[in-house]
């Protein structure tokens, strides 16, 4: 049952609630890096650490006897509403579904067998159940608290880079390497770094590399965007650069698409941003010239590192239709489409079908009906960006909502490509953040007074209601738990 990351797990997991005070979505958030591991072993199926903080948080938190949790003031309603639609009736599909389609084709442990109820069913559910809650504790979060969570995510992305690292030298110096405890799930996939074509492959904390590539991506996106809209710092710029590296030795193609996305889409958001405030940060000009110049400089001196970029564009785009893991993709896109069409396109329930590909995913779990309702909600996170600001409103609550939709977004395409069941912690918090990030501008209510100038306070009476940012995030924090 508990495995050689339990220990360590409960250690980090004592020092993050210290250092957070109590702060559930920062403790989750970092040790949601650690996939590769599990708390709890239960046969072939692993409980993530991520999920163990979860379950112990909220089990603190309710010895402690805190009060219930609030919806923060001033939330999207239309997003509030459309979630737990979503959420409800994947629930139903995941329990009704597998009985109603008994017996039809579907892919699960890369096999194609006939659907039945099984653990995976359970399994998948208490995994949406608990982005859920993540989602539901993100929107009744201040916007201080949410920065600080995604602050952490990042942290622990830079922590995973550290890994990797690590992860590098073990490879080419045989230096010791804590594989039982980083890599106890039995569901990992790679234990350890491998040569793709003479180039080292790494994976991290991670259960394979294009995983590791689709998750370091969002941190590289929230860090970005951070470095984008503030003055430069040192020793930001270093973490990026870590990161960064880390990402381009995965060597997958989900991390390089997710990096040409993040680049164009930062370029057009930055040049917004530059327009709006007015002007241009002379060091991040020359910081940007001098990169460039650098490496078209390298580019035309050093053979070796035009003929390293050469393996590297080989190794994931021309040569990545003859590889076994497109394959193997393409095989689960295909099973997931058959299964979408045996049940009618209602899809085998949430948890009955894994596929390589988000889409491909909801289709052949939650059917048609269930995509629409997904990308509904999403779509409907976007709402706020169409409302004008009214003069003299913070851009701090837009420029939250714009930093979690560039870096959901740019998971969503990473899990687009690749991914598995969206579940990630991230996700659900930045769905979250993007809910309640951006508020309504202050709104008064018709009052009525007395003789003596006092505000009636009868039933039926209007009293005046203000609901702007500053207030917004007093009245959460009371409001918290």
């Amino acid at each position: 049952m508990p495995t050689a990351t339990t220990l360590p797990l409960i250690i980090l997991m004592i020092f993050l609630w210290r250092i957070t005070k109590g702060e559930i979505l920062p403790c989750v958030l970092f040790t949601s890096i650690f996939t590769a591991a599990s708390a709890l072993n239960f046969g072939p199926w692993g409980v993530a650490p991520w999920l163990f903080v979860l379950g112990a948080g909220l089990l603190i938190r309710l010895l402690r006897g805190h009060r219930p949790y609030r919806f923060a003031m001033g939330a999207n309603r239309v997003a509030l509403h459309l979630v737990i639609i979503f959420l409800a009736y994947a629930a139903f599909t995941g329990f009704i579904y597998p009985v109603l389609f008994h017996g039809v084709t579907v892919m699960r442990l890369g096999d194609e067998e006939p659907l039945v109820w099984g653990l995976s069913n359970v399994a998948q559910l208490c995994y949406l159940l608990a982005s859920a809650i993540l989602y539901f504790l993100a929107v009744a979060c201040t916007r201080e608290e949410l920065k600080r969570a995604l602050e952490w995510y990042v942290r622990g992305c830079i922590v995973a880079a550290l890994f990797a690292m690590y992860q590098l030298l073990n490879a080419v110096a045989h230096i010791p390497y804590p594989d039982k405890a980083l890599y106890s799930n039995p569901s990992h996939v790679v234990y350890r770094a491998y040569m793709i074509n003479g180039i080292w492959r790494l994976n991290s904390t991670f259960n394979e590399a294009s995983e590791m590539a689709g998750f370091m991506i969002v941190g590289l996106a929230l860090l970005g965007w951070t470095i984008m809209t503030s003055p430069l710092r040192f020793w930001r710029t270093c973490c990026f650069a870590l990161m960064l590296l880390s990402l381009l030795l995965t060597i997958s193609s989900v991390g390089y698409l997710c990096l040409g996305y993040m680049l164009i889409m930062g370029a057009v958001f930055y040049t917004r941003h530059m327009f709006h405030s007015r002007g241009l940060s002379a060091a991040k000009l020359i910081l940007s010239v001098v990169l460039l110049t650098s490496g078209i400089a390298i580019a035309l001196v050093s053979t070796q590192t035009v003929h390293l970029v050469n393996q590297v564009i080989t190794s994931t785009i021309l040569d990545k239709k003859s590889t076994d893991s497109y394959r193997e993709r393409v095989h689960t896109h295909v099973a997931a489409l058959q299964t979408l069409s045996q049940t009618h396109y209602m899809g085998a329930g949430w948890g009955s079908v894994r596929a390589s590909g988000l889409i491909f995913f909801l289709l052949g779990s939650v059917g048609v009906p269930g995509v629409i309702m997904f990308f509904g909600f999403i779509g409907s996170l976007f709402l706020p960006l169409f409302r004008r600001a009214p003069p003299g409103q913070s851009r701090e609550g837009r420029s939250l909502i714009e930093t979690s939709l560039f870096a959901m977004s740019t998971l969503l395409l990473a899990m687009g490509v690749a991914g598995a069941e969206p579940v990630a912690p991230i996700l659900w918090v930045l769905f979250g953040v993007a809910t309640v990030a951006y508020p309504p501008m202050r709104t008064t209510r018709r009052v009525s007074y007395t003789a003596a100038g006092q505000p009636l306070s009868t039933n039926g009476t209007r009293l005046a209601s203000t609901v702007s940012p500053a207030n917004w995030q007093v009245t959460a924090s009371s409001n918290q738990t």
